[in-house]
């Protein structure tokens, strides 16, 4: 049994930090460098994030304020693909993992992500279906979905982190290995 990086939290105290940065009335810099303050940055950046998609998606927006969301929306994006790639280097190196177990589909740092998001989502519904809009019925009709999914995401990810420690499967750190405007690109849609 290899053991675990002495700085993982478990998964229901990475929920908890990630609830509590969003309560925060000012955002967090996470200073530390070690497991938890990369997923407190990831998850800050997903918040920044997630606020720019919504300011792209303003019906009122004019075109200038659209583009401005979606380039910040890319700067965003390429920091959370290299805050993964960050997290899943530091697990793959805090963890023997065995060369032989069958491996896994996602990177645990990539079931983070998604479980910083899916805490941000509930968050956002929690605080429509307290507003006073007329749809609030609609936005707490979707909670009892969120909480299932989130206690599932929750399950796989405790199950991944169990079965790579055990021995029983292994994972491939994260590359985002993106091209932009690459000749290649270029190249496939001319070829189709």
């Amino acid at each position: 049994m290899a053991a675990a990086p002495t700085d993982l939290p478990s998964v229901s105290d990475v929920v908890a930090e990630f609830q509590r940065a969003l309560r925060s009335p000012v955002p967090a810099r996470a200073a530390r460098q070690d497991v938890l303050g990369w997923l407190l940055e990831l998850h800050q950046n997903n918040v920044e994030q997630w606020s720019r998609e919504d300011a792209a998606r303003r019906d009122a927006a004019d075109d200038r304020e659209v583009a401005a969301a979606k380039r910040d929306i890319d700067v965003l994006n390429t920091t959370r693909h290299e805050l993964v790639e960050a997290i899943d280097a530091a697990l793959a190196a805090g963890i023997e993992q065995a060369r032989s177990a069958p491996p896994t589909t996602e990177s645990p740092a990539m079931v983070f992500d998604r479980l910083s998001v899916l805490v941000i989502r509930i968050a956002f519904t929690e605080s429509a279906a307290s507003s006073q809009v007329n749809e609030r019925d609609v936005y707490a009709d979707r909670l009892p979905v969120l909480y299932q999914q989130l206690s599932l995401l929750r399950e796989a990810l405790d199950a991944l982190l169990h079965d790579v420690q055990e021995g029983r499967k292994r994972f491939v750190p994260y590359q985002s290995l993106k091209l932009y405007r690459s000749v290649v690109d270029q190249n496939i849609l001319k070829s189709s």
